[in-house]
């Protein structure tokens, strides 16, 4: 059975090395954590894309216990999580995102106790108290794992205005969006904490396997990334909901007593349009819209392997965002105070983020333009397949051609490949939502369409689960090709145009 590092124990080590100059390596304390059970996550994906769990590397693993309180509003909870080192250096320290404190936000998430493999454990806040900073005893080595635990609390803020205001709690539902601690990406970069501005995504991140449990009031429904494995009544005016999602790269949590949904099946996929009980014509619209965007999605790019996928009109001022699992789209879009267009081009759009940054993942603070020009592009597919051909034209135009024109000839014009933070927000959507897109049609045009969605298909494939670049972007479609995109490439992507 195993020892116990009791006080006299490591005392008599101590005096046996004094007499003998071999240094003294104590094993790290192991920690008590959940059982660490892949099947258990099986509920969150379609039976033919379970063996996907098989292909990852040592993903981490997130088990949570949540409680939601409406009066306050505040979710309070812990945290387990199980960490991997898969790079090839030792690592000092391991780093959390805390995206509730982001500047401007109205909340505040609050760590008050860490420890490392069953230990206490220093920590540290930094860049602007968005990034916790865990200080290891000792290095962690590759291949190593370590086992944290977090006991935190979140105040959310009430009708914010903040970040899109897609963190924020009203009389219809709370939205908490990658809430809860997050471990960043580690690249060739190191840790990635920065902070981007505040029209753009914050989740740079891993795929990794989530267990949520929550509690929450019982009159609530949790609408939530993955599936729900379970609920049970506790007969104390709560519920407990037990959620499971993987593989994700971060995890998104909204409640509400007051929206009603409409649902769709395709394939094994259920597809859920959660709307106001006033809105019930646009969530219908909403569905199908999403409806048919992820059919023709899947034809064109790949499988969709998880069993849900959630439409949810809430307060953002984005008009839409995505996490995994989830669309959110801005409860004015449904009221119809802007362009009707808009709203089925809005749902589309991050329709395709489940396929590009969901599942083929990237930098979305330094390389925003790896997920949002395809996913801009992947608009279009839709169009055309839906309105019809000459819709092809009419987006490429109208939508990417006419905004860039105006940029270029306001002498605003760019490279794609830089990070948010070198465009101002009208540049950075001139620039990466509108001429991003056009190199997708420069290089369609150059291949023809077979190749075309084949090189779509063997992007995504390639890339499933994994981070991809732009460069990976150019080398599979050079490789699907057997033909030199270079000039392109450099003409939309890497240079302002002349």
């Amino acid at each position: 059975m195993p020892l116990r590092l009791t006080r006299l124990w490591i005392i008599s080590l101590l005096l046996i090395a004094a007499c003998n100059p071999v240094a003294l390596i104590l094993p790290r304390p192991t920690a008590t954590v959940p059982a660490d059970n892949l099947a258990s996550y099986k509920p969150a994906l379609l039976a033919g894309s379970q063996d996907d769990l098989a292909l990852l590397d040592r993903p981490t693993r997130y088990w949570l216990t949540l409680t939601y309180e409406p009066a306050t509003p505040a979710l309070t909870g812990s945290e387990d999580v199980r960490y991997f080192n898969r790079e090839a250096v030792p690592l000092n320290e391991i780093y959390f995102r805390l995206f509730a404190n982001y500047p401007g936000s109205g909340g505040k998430i609050t760590v008050s106790a860490l420890s490392v493999d069953g230990a206490p454990a220093s920590f540290a806040l930094e860049v602007q108290d968005t990034a916790l900073r865990v200080l290891l005893s000792e290095p962690l080595a590759p291949n190593a794992e370590a086992n944290l635990h977090l006991e935190f609390a979140v105040t959310i803020p009430r009708n914010a205005k903040g970040h899109y205001a897609d963190f924020t709690a009203n009389d219809s539902i709370t939205t908490m969006p990658s809430v809860y601690p997050l471990i960043p990406a580690y690249d060739a970069q190191g840790w990635h904490i920065e902070v981007p501005p505040p029209y753009g995504d914050l989740v740079y991140a891993d795929v990794s396997l989530h267990a949520v449990t929550m509690t929450v009031p019982t009159t609530m429904t949790v609408i939530a990334s993955g599936s729900t494995v379970d609920t049970k009544d506790l007969g104390n005016g709560t519920t407990v909901w037990r959620l499971a999602g993987a593989p994700m790269r971060d995890f998104d949590l909204n409640v509400s007593a007051q929206l009603q949904k409409v649902s769709a099946t395709v394939g094994e996929t259920t597809i859920n349009s959660w709307y106001e009980p006033s809105d019930a014509d646009a969530g219908k619209n909403a569905l199908k819209f999403a409806t048919e965007a992820f059919r023709i999605f899947q034809d064109s790019f790949g499988t969709y392997p998880y069993r849900e996928l959630d439409i949810v009109e809430t307060p953002t001022t984005a008009g839409g965002i995505e996490y995994p699992g989830i669309v959110v789209i801005g409860r004015d879009l449904y009221h119809g105070t802007r362009e009707a267009e808009f709203f089925e081009f809005a749902t589309v759009h991050e329709v395709s983020h489940q396929w590009w940054y969901g599942m083929v993942g990237n930098d979305q603070v330094n390389q925003p333009w790896v997920d949002e020009s395809l996913a801009q592009y992947s608009s279009l597919i839709d169009y055309e397949d839906v309105h019809g051909a000459a819709a092809r034209q009419t987006i490429v135009r109208q939508v990417f051609q006419v905004p860039y024109d105006r940029a270029k000839a306001a002498g605003r014009d760019a490279p794609v490949n830089q990070p948010v933070a070198a465009y101002d927000e009208s540049d950075y959507s001139a620039i990466v939502y509108d001429k991003g897109p056009l190199f997708y049609d420069a290089i369609r045009t150059k291949m023809g369409d077979v190749v075309f969605f084949k090189f779509l298909r063997t992007y995504f494939e390639r890339y499933r689960y994994k981070i991809a670049t732009g460069d990976d972007i150019l080398k599979a479609a050079e490789d699907t090709c057997g033909c030199s995109l270079q000039n392109e490439y450099k003409e939309w992507i890497l240079s302002p145009q002349k």
